[in-house]
This record gives C-alpha cells, structure tokens and sequence, in this order.
C-alpha cells in the first residue's frame, strides 16, 4: 500500500480507503472479516455511513485492535440534522475518542461546530460534486472533499478538485469507474473478426483497451490512472468481495502498463470532441 498526507495534519491516508455502508446486507462478522482484510492490505482509513448495530460492532472490534493514532476514521450520517448527537453517541458506544473526518452535504451545523472545538471531530468532509459544492470549496469550511473522479471527468470535475487542493483540502475520489466504462457483453467472434479486418483502427480513441489489457481489470485500470492526479489523496473503494478488495487495494502499488495512460487521454478527448 502506498501512503499520502492528509492536509496539514501530519497523518497520511492509504491510497485505497474503504467505505463500510452500514446499508449493505453485512453481518457483523462480514464487517470483521473485510475490515481485518483492509487492515492486513494496508488500509487504514475507513469511512463508515450511518449506525447500523452489525457496522459499528463489526468495524470497530476490528480497529480497536490498532494504534488509534495510525487510523483515519470518517463518519458520515445518514440523517444530517441529528449528526452531532450520533456522533456523541457513537464515541460514547466505541470510545474512539473522536472521528478524523465526518462527511457532510452541506455546512457544518453549532452542534458539529461545538464538537469539532472540544476535538470530538478533526475535520469536516464535503461530499458533492455540484455547483453547490464549488461555492462550498470556496467559502472554505471543509478541509475534505469527497468526490467521484474518473478518467473521463471534464473540466468541470477537473477543478474541482484543483480549487480544493489549493485550499489544502484533501480529496477522496470515489465510482472511478464510471458507467459508461463499465464492461460490455462481448461481441460475437464473427462480427469482431470482420471487423478487425476491414479496419484495422478499430477501437483507436476509445476505451476498447479498458477491456483487454492483460492483468488488469477496468475497475483497476481506473482507479491507478485516478491515483497518478497529485491532488487525490485516496480512492474510496466498496468492493463486493475479499478478492475485490485485494485486487484495488494491490492495485495502489502498481504502476499503469505502458501506453495506458496516454491511450487514456487520447480517448478522453476523442469522446470529448465527438
């Protein structure tokens, strides 16, 4: 696992982070067992949402078994208006002291203001990707940003997150793998053969290669093309599996194949100028 700092704090942050919804049809063993799992790959920052029993019980077993200084730990609420009062709760139920990061929609309320001053909260996360969310960069309340980045982001998302890292915010890029990208059932051999032959160009500025680069999946191709942007400071990933949480977190300490990331951009402007 590779390691990046987190703002001004001194802590640096795994270049995969693991987002632990407490929505997901998981046991509390579930939670054990992948948050161990993270934990063994190097991960360690965790992003837990919402207060579901089987998610604290299982996530926090596993963590407190670690040098709370060598964690980050986000918290994002399900229901904005009562997070100050989760959150003294749930500090109570885990004693973990306080959250690194709570992720938010939208400002911090008094309540998440007087926590962050008793050191209950280290920081406050923005979670956006609007016109909302730039206004919010710029009035500089958030020292986090979390936002989906991908190799076909525009302009628009481009700087966005250049405004936050210029106010020393640091970004958490999440979904780098966007639909569109996502494998499609393969063509029948007849018709790609044909193809093939009659233009030999086929699939040049495109992302045919997302498909087809040996040992890599797209999701993988992706998510290292995301980590070579100096401002991303993690890639917050939600694997469905223990194997696909080791394949992306793995994924941090490899570096593109050659020729990927400039078909990449050849692609991206392709598409850009159709």
């Amino acid at each position: 696992m590779r390691y990046r700092p987190f703002g001004k704090s001194g802590q640096v942050v795994s270049a995969v982070s693991l987002l632990c919804d407490g929505s997901a049809r998981r046991s509390a063993r579930d939670w054990r067992d992948l948050t161990g799992a993270a934990l063994d790959l190097g991960v360690n920052t965790f992003e837990l949402v919402g207060d579901a029993p089987a998610l604290i019980e299982g996530v926090i077993d596993v963590l407190s078994e670690v040098e709370r200084e060598l964690l980050v730990i986000a918290w994002r609420p399900t229901i904005p208006a009562a997070a100050a009062r989760t959150i003294e709760a749930l500090l109570e139920q885990t004693g973990l002291q306080q959250f690194e990061i709570v992720m938010l929609p939208g400002p911090a309320d008094a309540g998440l203001q007087t926590l962050r001053t008793e050191r209950r909260i280290r920081a406050f996360g923005l979670a956006g990707e609007d016109d909302a969310a730039d206004a919010l960069i710029a009035a500089g309340g958030h020292q986090v940003l979390a936002t989906p980045y991908t190799p076909i982001s525009g302009w628009k998302e481009r700087n966005r997150i250049k405004a936050a890292a210029a106010r020393d915010m640091a970004v958490f890029a999440h979904d780098v793998l966007p639909e569109a990208l996502r494998p499609k059932p393969a063509p029948m051999l007849k018709k790609a053969l044909f193809r093939d032959k009659a233009h030999p160009l086929a699939g040049a500025g495109s992302y045919q290669f997302l498909d087809s680069t040996p040992g890599w999946t797209p999701e993988e191709i992706c998510l290292a093309h995301v980590l070579t942007e100096p401002a991303v400071a993690s890639v917050r990933v939600a694997p469905e599996s223990l194997a696909h949480l080791q394949g992306l977190a793995e994924t941090a300490e490899r570096d593109l194949p050659a020729g990927v990331s400039a078909q990449i951009e050849m692609a991206r402007f392709s598409v850009a100028s159709a």
